[in-house]
């Protein structure tokens, strides 16, 4: 074979040609560049769907100690509650054990007018969700306090408006209450 003339590749040559494109660790650049635009896409669409999602939310935030006017206190200094805070704020109450003393509301017919018949355990006047509906906190369940706050456990709270308990045959129990379920507490 003789050689080929200047200028012109030889058939070997021809045959191994380089890529038109270099390689990132062992990878295409052009489906590396690829990768990262599909990745910078999806995560301006990701952003964008949880600015939506979190746009209509408020924040809330409450304290553990009864500082007035606190974080997480109406202006009346009463606790602002809504249903991701509620049990910290029952948490905090037996923790403290402090118990507001029955002025103006009788808790004990309210229960019984929601149908439940476990004892009080605590009660705090608070604000109810954002646009800070007045109400009454009761926690109630089948122990006492002393062996919740050593033991834990788990107790039903219920928030109520301050109409309920008063007898008022206009309104029905469920015009009463604003949210009831069950708190785990843990132990002190």
């Amino acid at each position: 074979m003789s050689p080929a003339p200047p200028g012109r590749p030889t058939r070997q040559a021809r045959t191994e040609r380089r890529p038109r494109f270099g390689t990132m660790l062992g990878i295409p650049v052009p489906l590396v560049l690829l990768a990262l635009v599909a990745a910078a896409l999806l995560g301006v669409q990701l952003a964008g769907a949880l600015e939506q999602t979190t746009a209509g939310r408020t924040r809330s935030v409450t304290t553990s100690t009864d500082t007035v006017p606190g974080a997480g206190k109406n202006s009346a200094g009463d606790p602002v509650l809504t249903e991701a805070t509620l049990g910290t704020e029952v948490q905090r109450l037996v923790d403290t054990g402090t118990i507001q003393p029955m002025t103006s509301f009788d808790a004990a017919q309210c229960l019984r007018e929601q149908g439940v018949s476990d004892s009080i355990l605590i009660l705090e006047e608070v604000a109810w969700g954002g646009d800070g509906t007045a109400g009454w906190l009761l926690v109630h369940g089948p122990m006492d306090r002393e062996t919740l706050r050593a033991n834990g456990g788990i107790v039903s709270a219920t928030v109520v408006l301050p109409s309920c308990g008063t007898g008022d045959e206009d309104r029905t129990p469920a015009e009463d209450l604003l949210w009831s379920g069950d708190v785990m507490i843990g132990a002190l």
